[in-house]
């Protein structure tokens, strides 16, 4: 599993709780545990969103090795105006 700068910055701000019920859902969908995660759509197609209470992760899996890449994590609020995919 890979995290961006801002995913790991993000991480690091959160109570250890939550951080831990985040990083636990990352490891059960690199795992194929079912979890609440959805496609995105439009433009952002390639990436899908998981939801781990009030906080979003958009993650997409590499295409060539299947690992899973936490591209940007926020609160459900805001994290689909912020996020802007990699170039």
């Amino acid at each position: 599993m890979k995290f961006s700068d801002q995913v790991i910055s993000a991480l690091k701000s959160l109570h250890p709780d939550v951080r831990r019920n985040i990083r636990q859902a990352l490891d059960d969908i690199e795992e194929g545990k079912k979890r609440d995660t959805k496609r995105l759509t439009n433009e952002l197609s390639a990436f899908w969103r998981l939801r781990v209470g009030k906080y979003r992760v958009i993650f997409r899996p590499d295409p060539d090795t299947g690992e899973i890449i936490a591209e940007f994590l926020d609160v459900r609020g805001s994290v689909y105006k912020s996020f802007e995919p990699p170039r």
